[in-house]
């Protein structure tokens, strides 16, 4: 048995490492492709990085050798150029493509590319540390690599010890409240890791202030070595918390379901008639014989984390990895627009969890005979059922060749056919149509009848139609032509007339005074008081009043002051007064007014005047620090208050203009924005976030609903037509979903976005097909390896039942209650896959959820407004909670066993 098993993991490993091999090197090929650099040049990618590798090396070298850099000019550069003929050799960029190809896969392979250096990193970001130069070789990674398993170990280790035991008690209790909880909350494990680590930020970090934003250690180093645990402990808590969050109620509920579904079998219920307590039924006859199951999706969700943590590293700006991957890999991923990425990091990072993800499935096997008797490796009766199963699909095969038609002479084509045989032919199709329409529906009747039985279903559908409608009317009522070209802009110019980062208005509906949202007085517009006085021929003394009511339970954010002149050569010269209710009059700075002028306020305010004036406003206000209170907030503070506190009521600004030419208009525009707008609020380019908000629906709908359907559909039939036939055909679906989970396919993605700027659209499709040969036919297959030895599959056999039959009437419907489980992960899944790829600057032509999550990230945008963080991942929320609630009453009613009365 032992050489058995030896031969069989031998083989396995044969096959992963050439599996590993060929997508490396498909990698390699790839990533070399040529692209355009601008003003019609071209080049390779691989090929440049490694020419600018190897000229870092080399400057690097002459750095730090003195002996060289104090050599004679020409010496020196016949070093240099000695070195670099020899790296050029060493890396083959003199050889022809494939032979290149080749020898950088093997580098890649041996996770070693030689001389090469990196540059400077630091993988310990504690100040008095200083960043060290890494050769491109397992130094490199291993100095990141225990950062991440520490993230990654300690949460997998709190879900399985926490999961398993809850899993079986709720199996146990099924339908109970607390089970209705952990069913409730299931959604919640559809959320990528660094969503829920935004949320923690912003409540832990921001709100409460009890735990670090982020990083590994504290600005300072402690005083002693042991010191650094507690250090560590603090700054891993909320990362950890949200691995664990993203992944713990996504198995709990998947093995519950699986327990269930197995708890009511025989020989659990002849345990139960014999008087098993209920610890022996679930740890030797419910527990046991799933082993295979929990082991396939806990091993396999363990190999996928770092793709799932890569984004969730540079969130917490925690040094393993993904922050290794996304900072110093990737290039201008995060605006920077100077970094020029570096590709054999990540190239050698896919490598490295590769070989990984690798290990872990060939120890899955393995693992599979240790914990179920039912399947050996090797043995002759196991060769022989795979023989038999190998002829009845060639006799399948074959019926299905036989059942043609023969071919037809020309004479017997040209016959009249038989009246009376196709008129009865077809009133018997028209009989069977109608009485198949009939059972459909009734059937949604039925179905109807029992979805109002589940309070959780009616919530569901409701959210689902409010996704629904409001894709339809961000389709119809917000064109792309007509807002497009407002949300590509992304820079501030012209007049501002929209608040910067504003909240939503409906945020005044729980406070007891407003927020001001804009205020807005045109004098071209009669909105103001407006004389003119001729002076003489050619002068005119122009005099404009604002009257304004500020009764607002804030400062206004921004005041702007815009002038709309007429002149040909002598601009117009104005002075402004302000006037606060109290009486006082504060004079601002006089200037000469061009065409379209716009006056500064911050700079037009004498606030040392005010400061000496009303000595109380020191005791609030520093005009050396304009990060809490902007100068134009002593335009509007009580002086006599010693806090920060507005004057409510009646305010004046008065322009007094003069023109020096006939016929010649002074106007102008009073705009003071405040700290609401619209109903989602703005962002920091002053957009409506309605917009994206809306338009992100439609894309959240379409891929969650295809992904997740097309995506379970073909792993179901792969899996079970796999198991069933076994030999060759269940070797081709293990190889796909081998080459599936052994390649990163999501860092692949992104790192041939970021280089070689492939569409999104075409990097969705291939992510939703390959997604199909991944953990979802893994986790189907070792379902059905439990199945197809069940005595209902003996019993098909036995009478006759084709093979084709088997799969789809009996084995496959045996896992619909495992199979609306899995929807619900997947739907909220591939909705968060667009929100994941946004979040890696992967913009779609229309703005959506990840792209407002990305670019709100950017700026900051839980520190300075938590609305344009918090409002997309909201409804991502939603929609996972709605097809989750959905989901969880279908499971109910379609499986019968966990049917309430």
């Amino acid at each position: 048995a032992f050489y058995r098993g030896f031969l069989h993991l031998l083989k396995k490993g044969l096959l992963i490492s050439l599996t590993i091999f060929l997508g490396v090197f498909i990698t390699v090929t790839i990533m070399n492709r040529t692209v355009r650099v601008g003003f019609g040049f071209s080049e390779a990618q691989l090929d440049a990085t490694i020419e600018n590798q190897i000229d870092r090396t080399i400057d690097l070298y002459i750095r730090e050798n003195p002996s060289v850099r104090h050599l004679p000019y020409f010496e020196r550069e016949a070093a240099v150029e000695w070195l670099y003929e020899e790296l050029v050799e060493e890396f083959g960029l003199n050889l022809p493509k494939f032979q290149r190809h080749l020898l950088w896969t093997l580098k890649a392979l041996k996770l070693d590319w030689g001389r090469l250096r990196v540059g400077e990193v630091n993988p310990f970001p504690v100040i008095g540390w200083r960043p060290v130069k890494f050769d491109l070789n397992q130094e490199l990674l291993l100095s990141y690599l225990p950062n991440t398993m520490l993230l990654a170990g300690s949460a997998f280790f709190l879900v399985f010890m926490f999961g398993l035991p809850l899993s079986l008690m709720l199996a146990r209790n099924y339908g109970k409240w607390f089970d209705r909880v952990i069913s409730f909350f299931s959604p919640l494990s559809s959320i990528p890791s660094w969503v829920i680590g935004i949320l923690l930020i912003w409540l832990f970090a921001f709100e409460l202030g009890i735990l670090p934003a982020g990083r590994m250690y504290d600005s300072m180093p402690p005083e002693t070595r042991w010191g650094y645990i507690p250090v560590i402990l603090k700054h891993m808590a909320l990362p950890v918390f949200s691995i664990a969050l993203s992944l713990f109620f996504q198995l709990v509920y998947s093995w519950r379901t699986f327990f269930i579904t197995f708890s009511s079998e025989d020989y659990v219920e002849l345990g139960k008639a014999k008087g098993l307590s209920n610890r022996i039924l679930e740890r030797k006859y419910i527990l046991r014989p799933s082993l295979a199951y929990i082991i396939t999706s806990f091993s396999l969700l363990f190999v996928s984390f770092w793709q799932m943590t890569i984004a969730l590293e540079v969130v917490f700006n925690w040094p393993g990895l993904g922050w290794l991957y996304v900072v110093k890999g990737l290039p201008n991923l995060w605006g920077e627009n100077i970094y020029p990425g570096d590709l054999l990091i990540s190239i050698t990072l896919v490598v490295m969890f590769a070989y990984l993800m690798g290990a872990v499935v060939l120890l899955l096997d393995f693992v599979y005979v240790l914990v179920d008797p039912r399947v050996t490796i090797g043995h002759k009766d196991v060769t022989l059922r795979l023989k038999r199963r190998r002829q009845a699909l060639w006799k399948s095969i074959k019926e299905i060749f036989h059942r043609r038609e023969p071919r037809q002479s020309i004479v017997h084509r040209w016959q009249k056919p038989d009246v009376d045989r196709v008129n009865n032919n077809n009133k018997f199709n028209n009989g069977q149509f109608r009485l198949l329409r009939a059972q459909l529906w009734r059937g949604i009747k039925n179905m109807a009848r029992e979805i109002r039985r589940y309070p959780s279903a009616i919530i569901g559908f409701i959210i689902i139609l409010l996704l629904i409608l409001g894709s339809l009317y961000a389709v119809i009522f917000l064109p792309y032509e007509k807002i497009g070209g407002d949300w590509e802009r992304s820079n501030l110019s012209g007049q501002s007339r929209i608040p910067q980062l504003a909240k939503p208005a409906w945020v005044n509906w729980f406070r007891e005074k407003d927020y001001l949202s804009i205020l807005e007085l045109n004098s071209e517009e009669g909105e103001g008081e407006k004389i003119i006085t001729p002076v003489s021929e050619d002068v005119d003394k122009i005099s404009i009043t604002f009257n304004f009511d500020y009764d607002y339970v804030d400062f206004p954010k921004e005041v702007f002051l815009y002038f709309n002149t007429k002149y040909v050569d002598k601009r117009p010269f104005a002075s402004v007064l302000w006037k606060t209710p109290d009486g006082r009059e504060i004079e601002l700075k006089a200037l000469a007014v061009g065409t379209d002028a716009k006056y500064d306020f911050e700079e037009s305010i004498p606030a040392n005047n005010l400061l000496t004036d009303d000595f109380k406003f020191e005791m609030w206000f520093d005009p050396l620090d304009t990060s809490f209170h902007a100068f134009h907030d002593l335009l509007f503070a009580n002086p006599e208050s010693d806090q920060a506190e507005i004057l409510p009521g009646q305010y004046q600004l008065v322009i007094e203009g003069v023109t020096f030419e006939a016929d010649r208009d002074l106007d102008a525009d009073l705009v003071i924005l405040g700290q609401v707008y619209g109903v989602a609020g703005t962002d920091f380019y002053r957009r409506d976030l309605v917009v994206p908000l809306l338009w992100g629906i439609p894309y959240a709908l379409l891929i969650g609903l295809l992904g997740a359907l097309s995506t379970t559909i073909i792993s179901m039939i792969f899996a079970a037509t796999g198991v069933w036939f076994g030999g060759w055909m269940d070797n081709l679906v293990q190889r796909l979903i081998d080459v599936n989970l052994v390649l990163p396919i999501l860092a692949i993605a992104v790192m041939a976005y970021a280089f070689l700027d492939i569409d999104i659209v075409t990097i969705l499709v291939v992510y939703i097909i390959l997604s199909a040969f991944g953990t979802p036919t893994k986790n189907f297959r070792a379902a059905f390896l439990q199945i197809k030895e069940a005595p209902y599959i003996e019993a098909a056999k036995a009478y006759g039942a084709s093979n084709m039959r088997i799969i789809l009437r009996y084995m496959v419907p045996r896992l619909i209650p495992v199979l609306i489980p899995q929807l619900v992960i997947l739907i909220p899944s591939f909705v968060f896959l667009e929100a994941t790829l946004g979040f890696f600057n992967i913009k779609m032509i229309y703005p959506t959820w990840g792209t407002v999550i990305y670019q709100a990230t950017m700026h900051s945008g839980l520190f300075f407004s938590r609305y344009w963080v918090l409002q997309p991942i909201v409804l991502l929320l939603l929609t996972g909670l709605g097809f989750s609630l959905f989901g969880f009453a279908l499971e109910r009613i379609l499986n019968p066993r966990l049917k309430s009365e």
